[in-house]
C-alpha cells in the first residue's frame, strides 16, 4: 500500500515552479514599462534647474539696475560664474549663490544670456 500523505512538514506547502515563473513574468513586464519612462525624466531636472538659475540671475541684474537707477550696464563679453568678481558686482547683494552652476554674459541693456552649463 502506497502512502499518499503530503511530504511537507506540518502541512506547509511551497510555491510551484509555474507560480514562480508567472510572478517573474509579471515583474519583467512591469519593469519593461516603468524603466523607459523613468529614464525620460532623468535629464529634465537639470534643464529645469538651469532655466531657474537663469531667471534668478536675470532678476538679480534687474534689481541691481533698479537700485542704481541705471538704464544701461557695461556689457560683459567674458562669461562668468562668479558674481562677486563680475562687473557689475551682483554677489552677495543681489544673488546669494556664488559661484553659479552656469556661466553668463549680458548686454548693455542688462539682458542675461546663459552661455554654458555643465
Amino acid at each position: 500500500m502506497i502512502d499518499r500523505r503530503s511530504t511537507a512538514k506540518d502541512g506547509q506547502r511551497g510555491f510551484t515552479l509555474v507560480e514562480l515563473l508567472v510572478v517573474i513574468g509579471i515583474l519583467a513586464a512591469l519593469a519593461a514599462v516603468v524603466v523607459p519612462n523613468v529614464g525620460r525624466f532623468a535629464g529634465s531636472g537639470d534643464t529645469a534647474a538651469n532655466s531657474t538659475e537663469a531667471g534668478t540671475v536675470q532678476a538679480a541684474m534687474d534689481l541691481y539696475m533698479a537700485d542704481t537707477s541705471n538704464l544701461t550696464v557695461a556689457a560683459n563679453a567674458v562669461a562668468t560664474a562668479d558674481f562677486s568678481a563680475s562687473d557689475p558686482v551682483l554677489s552677495p547683494g543681489y544673488i546669494r549663490q556664488n559661484p553659479t552652476k552656469c556661466t553668463y554674459t549680458w548686454d548693455t541693456a542688462g539682458l542675461i544670456t546663459q552661455a554654458a552649463c555643465p
